[in-house]
């Protein structure tokens, strides 16, 4: 019995161990099957590890953080624009119902501050200009127009674009800034007086420069913008910024430019008469002819103003006070219309001392009522001379068109036809 026992626990011993095995060989074919094809899968589809994933996911998390940071700088800036011109609103108007309004009416103001005599003769017009117009439009119609892009930040660029013959406005502010600010100079203890009494803090002086400063704060603000809109990838808006930005470069210049104009000084003609200014710069000229065929004529830097209608020349002379801006004193001109052009070619940065190698270019008056006159003429860099000769050919052509239309319009009319064809 005891053997039959042992022999049944034998057998069931080893029934077990044979299922163990068997279990096992599956167990372990399952997981090589698996690996193979794990093994196969990784071939054709690469395998996305947590840390690659995470490494994309942060980076457009980094993106969308740089578009938020931008948008807040931007919103930023648009605050920035309009608070300054509401600041800028402010300051004209002191001017305009401060100091305009008492000197129209002193005793309607109840001012008992006597006007200069000088100021009398319609000067005091010229101390102001056309600032009332800027003051009455800006508080009108622009400051109300800026704030509406606190909410529409992408119509700022359109503003400007709309508003750019408006602008122009400052070039003829700053056309008569000179001889503002002379007049201001010469009745400084008027305009003193009429400070305390306005109760102003700023000088009249300090506040007419408003303007200028105005639209070259313009030009930064919209510089801002820009940035700002392109990092946040703003893409639709960026074209109107753009064109924004150029208003507001051609402004500004276009006004600097009006106001070296208006210090030029002893120019008999009218210079408003003289067309657009289409470039004014630095030329070191040598006047002829001389009286004395032997003798060479000086060489003298002057400031040339090239307009439409004229070329004028003029010597700088600065003022002893430090930081003022020159003045230009009228030394000769030419009527365009009645002048000619000699390009000379050569090296620019030549040392010779022969006019006709150095680069220089000449131009003459061919005016029969007036005496003989000629300037050689050097510009000081390549690039420089390569503008005036290009200005110069431009305008001079532009004449001989006009003059042939005149003389012949129906023949010019036709080789103008032929042409555009």
């Amino acid at each position: 019995m005891f053997s039959f026992l042992c022999f049944c626990c034998f057998i069931f011993m080893s029934e077990s161990l044979i299922v163990l095995q068997e279990q096992h060989t599956t167990t372990a074919a399952a997981a090589a099957a698996a690996a193979a094809s794990s093994s196969s899968a990784s071939i054709t589809t690469p395998t996305i590890f947590p840390a690659e994933k995470m490494s994309g996911e942060s980076r457009l998390k980094n993106e969308d953080v740089e578009c938020e940071e931008a948008l807040h700088k931007r919103e930023y800036v648009m605050r920035e624009l309009v608070e300054t011109e509401r600041d800028y609103v402010r300051d004209l108007s002191l001017v305009v119902e401060g100091y305009m309004t008492v000197m129209r009416d002193p005793e309607a103001a109840g001012c008992d501050i006597p006007m200069p005599d000088d100021l009398r003769s319609g000067k005091d017009k010229m101390i102001f200009g056309n600032i009332e117009l800027i003051y009455e439009w800006h508080r009108d119609i622009f400051l109300a127009a800026v704030e509406r892009c606190l909410t529409r930040p992408h119509e700022l660029g359109k503003l400007f674009k709309k508003y750019e013959r408006k602008l122009l406005m400052y070039v003829v502010y700053c056309q008569n800034k000179p001889v503002s600010e002379y007049l201001v100079s010469d009745h400084n203890d008027y305009f003193e007086e009429m400070r305390q009494f306005l109760g102003h803090k700023l000088q009249l002086s300090d506040i007419l420069i408003k303007p200028v400063q105005r639209i070259m704060k313009y030009q930064l603000l919209l510089r801002d913008m820009f940035k700002y809109t392109e990092r946040a990838k703003l893409a639709d808006e960026m074209e109107a910024l753009r064109q924004a930005m150029h208003v507001m470069q051609v402004v500004p210049k276009a006004a600097n430019d009006m106001m070296d104009v208006g210090r030029l000084q002893g120019f008999d003609g009218k210079i408003t008469a003289q067309g657009k200014l289409l470039l004014h710069g630095m030329l070191t000229c040598a006047e002829g002819p001389s009286c004395n065929p032997n003798r060479v004529p000086p060489h003298r830097d002057l400031h040339v103003f090239l307009f439409e209608q004229s070329i004028i020349l003029s010597e700088e002379m600065r003022k002893k006070a430090q930081f003022s801006s020159p003045v230009y004193v009228y030394k000769a001109h030419i009527q365009v219309n009645k002048m000619t052009l000699d390009e000379r070619h050569g090296s620019s940065s030549s040392n010779s001392s022969d006019d006709s190698s150095d680069g220089s270019f000449i131009i003459k008056s061919t005016d029969p009522k007036r005496p003989p006159l000629w300037f050689v003429c050097h510009a000081h860099s390549p690039e420089s001379r390569s503008e005036w000769l290009q200005n110069l050919r431009q305008i001079l052509q532009t004449q001989q068109d006009f003059l042939k239309a005149i003389q012949s319009p129906i023949a010019y009319q036709k080789e103008q036809t032929k042409e555009a064809s």
